[in-house]
């Protein structure tokens, strides 16, 4: 067990092809576990929002393992992974805000904070940018799937440092 925590939960130390592929394919049942677990267990409540944020670190935490291991066993830093996940967020927030996104924001926007903004005007504005907001799935779905799977396959397939390197000996 504690093998296995460590692989998943340790960012230090390197591991080879092999054992990445086991712990991508662990890292990847784990988040549909959670995904499942997110949408048919869990109540609607602030218990499900505290979950959901214990999630998305514990996420990031077993990527920054799994992937930084390998990156490691490269000879590289972390780095790469950073620019990646940088380049996704960056990828999201134009995408969302090319589709209709900063429209969107800009109806709210003339509301005060304190306002209390008509449920049919609300419903109004909601309906109207959402089609287009559904328009960007269509667009971002490819383009950060490819992103990824392009960035997998390279740690997946990339050479291995053969020598002892500044993170460690060779797995």
């Amino acid at each position: 067990m504690k093998p296995i925590i460590n692989l998943m939960l340790s960012p230090s130390g390197r591991i080879g092809r092999k054992t990445y592929w086991m712990a991508f394919a662990g890292f990847i049942g784990f988040f549909l576990l959670l995904n499942f677990l997110m949408d048919h267990v869990t109540p609607q409540s602030a218990v499900e929002f505290w979950l959901g944020l214990a999630y998305v670190f514990l996420l990031f935490q077993i990527m920054y393992s799994v992937y930084g291991k390998r990156l490691h066993d490269m000879g590289r830093t972390f780095w790469p992974l950073t620019g990646c996940l940088v380049l996704t967020l960056s990828i999201l927030i134009i995408g969302i805000l090319a589709f209709g996104g900063s429209e969107y924001f800009t109806e709210f926007s003339q509301y005060d904070r304190k306002d209390t903004i008509d449920p049919e005007r609300r419903e109004a504005i909601i309906q109207a940018y959402q089609p287009r907001l559904k328009e960007s799935e269509k667009v971002l779905k490819p383009i950060l799937l490819s992103l990824w799977v392009g960035f997998t396959l390279w740690l997946g397939v990339a050479k291995s440092d053969e020598k002892t390197n500044i993170y460690g000996p060779p797995p």
